[in-house]
């Protein structure tokens, strides 16, 4: 017995060769070495916008190293909605560019994210500064991005996003790690305010040489409404946000 969980023991203690997402949410500095790339998948539902609200966003992602401090993302990113009354699905193209000042060994790090994505009816366009430090076990990652959606074909919503979050991580051996993860997000539609929702929720990520896997859980624990809703009788909290949030993200190396 102890012969054959040999090779699973060498194999688990192995360092990672691909960049594993530390959090569901908030993105390190690290990337893909040059010519280094990997396959990822994302599921995120979100629960409770209102009573009956349940949203399903997925992505379907291969990332590329293009430079040592530069990575590259195409993705395929489908979504579906349901309430009582309606059941609608979407979808849209993404072009993510990551770079970083991340160098083997070195605890701070700081970088910068830029994405392009398109729909049938909407063009988004985000920006994202990182910043991320490494204490031993602990590991702190801090972001702030903005987000501008411009609409077409009679589609209307919300616009322009802020969102600021902050990870902190601790590694329960080298393969595994435990970690929490808060988020602030404000959102606006043609100019008016339409709430602010706080996230904080558990992380949980494991990785090996060939794949990795990061799951996490939020709750929304505090919330402002927008102009026109805060005299409203529903339960709805936000117009832009849900009560709940669960992300499953998986990656496997492929070079």
């Amino acid at each position: 017995m102890t012969r054959r969980l040999l090779p699973l023991v060498v194999l688990l203690s192995l360092p990672a060769f691909g960049v594993p997402r530390d959090f569901p949410f908030t993105w390190s500095t690290q990337t893909n070495e040059a010519g280094k790339s990997e396959f990822e998948g994302w599921l995120t539902s979100r629960i409770a916008r209102t009573d009956d609200f349940v949203r399903f966003d997925g992505r379907l992602a291969w990332t590329i190293g293009v430079a040592r401090t530069l990575e590259s993302q195409l993705a395929v990113e489908p979504e579906t909605e349901r309430t009582d009354k309606s059941t609608t699905l979407d979808g849209k193209l993404s072009n993510l560019w990551r770079w970083t000042t991340w160098r083997q060994g070195t605890p701070f790090a700081v970088g910068g994210l830029g994405r392009i994505s398109l729909g049938v009816d909407r063009l988004e366009l985000e920006g994202r500064l990182i910043a991320d430090l490494k204490i031993d076990r602990f590991f702190f990652a801090l972001n702030v991005s903005a987000e501008r959606s411009e609409f077409w074909n009679g589609r209307t919503g919300v616009d322009t996003r802020l969102e600021e979050s902050l990870g902190v991580r601790f590694a329960l051996s080298s393969t595994a790690s435990f970690g929490v993860e808060g988020r602030v997000k404000t959102s606006w539609e043609k100019r008016l305010y339409r709430g602010t929702a706080v996230y904080v929720g558990p992380t949980l990520a494991f990785t090996n040489p060939y794949f990795w896997i990061s799951l996490g859980a939020f709750a929304q624990v505090a919330a402002e409404r927008g102009d026109g809703d805060r005299g409203a009788t529903e339960p709805q909290e936000l117009r832009d946000n849900e009560r709940f949030v669960l992300r499953l993200t998986v990656g496997a190396i492929t070079k």
